[in-house]
């Protein structure tokens, strides 16, 4: 017959329990006071080599001194960046998970390519925002933006070569076609990456390229592409020759994010601790002389900044998105 224990006994074993769950409560305040004492891993939804994964190389190798502790990139591929956002948000939100957010988290769930959203996601930082440019290789017939609006108008057929069929440059360019009222003559053309658009642009296959200005610098300085317009605000210093489409007449912009966030229920101390010294590193002589060098357009917000600004892009993406009916 099993005997039933005192009540002093049961009051030992409670305080016993007491005190260890308060050393375990310690413990952990202990451990989130040392935050980050692990490695943290970025997840990156694109290919390595591409502009999101150099950028964001850059950015990670200065935060390993600004943060104070190594950081690993993985590559996850796929779905225009879903795959690796739908991982971010599947993570322990413990701050040692980051991932990159692309311009596209702002589009894929009203496209219905995926249900991940910025509430999925606890923004870290934006460090570029790098504006979608239009180009021509050289000798083109066209040598302005409102020279293919004229050719459009006139029943030409314009090729524009983009990273997809959904991806933010056929967006930007459809904006302006609607804009102008040209939407049946500029066919997007679509592509697996810059690295197959590019050559067709330069060997003609396409008309016209719109891709991130960062990613065809060098072809500009060389002279085989020319800028036509940037759809960013104002004039960008790697390309200072390059007018904005507002100057071209078209109240259109868009430019590519290149951002970082924790799973949403990252503790906000862990947050503001992560935008801390990845901002340091945003600061650092280290990145700042790797923008210079890429030609990168340097565009800072912490992470109160970047929540609001998420917020701004995934209603403006979903009216932009309804307006041209590549809505789900």
């Amino acid at each position: 017959m099993s005997k039933r224990p005192s009540i002093r006994s049961a009051g030992l074993a409670a305080v016993a329990a007491s005190a260890l769950t308060l050393t375990s409560c310690g413990a952990e305040a202990q451990q989130d006071s040392d935050f980050p004492s692990q490695t943290i891993e970025v997840v990156i939804g694109f290919d390595a080599g591409g502009s999101t994964d150099v950028n964001t190389r850059a950015l990670a190798s200065a935060a390993e001194d600004t943060c104070g502790t190594s950081i690993i990139i993985s590559n996850q591929p796929g779905g225009s960046g879903a795959i690796a956002l739908q991982s971010v948000r599947g993570a322990e939100p413990d701050g040692y998970t980051l991932g990159t957010t692309p311009t596209e988290i702002s589009a894929l769930d009203h496209m219905g390519l995926s249900d991940v959203t910025h509430e999925d996601l606890a923004p870290i930082i934006r460090f570029i925002v790098d504006p979608h440019g239009f180009f021509v290789r050289q000798g083109s017939p066209y040598t302005s933006v409102q020279d293919v609006i004229t050719a459009a108008r006139n029943g030409e057929r314009i090729r524009v070569a983009t990273s997809g069929p959904a991806s933010p440059y056929a967006i930007t360019f459809q904006d302006v076609a609607r804009a102008e009222n040209v939407q049946g003559q500029l066919v997007n053309v679509p592509f697996s990456g810059d690295a197959a658009a590019i050559p067709a642009a330069l060997s003609g296959e396409v008309d016209l390229l719109v891709s991130n200005a960062s990613n065809v610098l060098g072809q500009v300085e060389s002279g085989d592409l020319v800028a036509l317009a940037l759809a960013s605000d104002e004039r960008i210093d790697a390309m200072p020759d390059a007018p904005t489409l507002t100057e071209e007449g078209i109240d259109v912009e868009g430019g590519s994010i290149y951002g970082l966030a924790a799973p949403a229920g990252t503790p906000e101390d862990v947050v503001a601790t992560l935008s801390d010294c990845f901002g340091e590193a945003f600061e650092s002589a280290e990145f700042q002389e790797f923008l210079e060098r890429q030609g990168s357009n340097a565009s800072y917000m912490d992470a109160t900044e970047f929540d609001g600004y998420l917020a701004d892009e995934y209603e403006r993406y979903g009216s932009l998105i309804d307006e041209l009916g590549l809505g789900k």
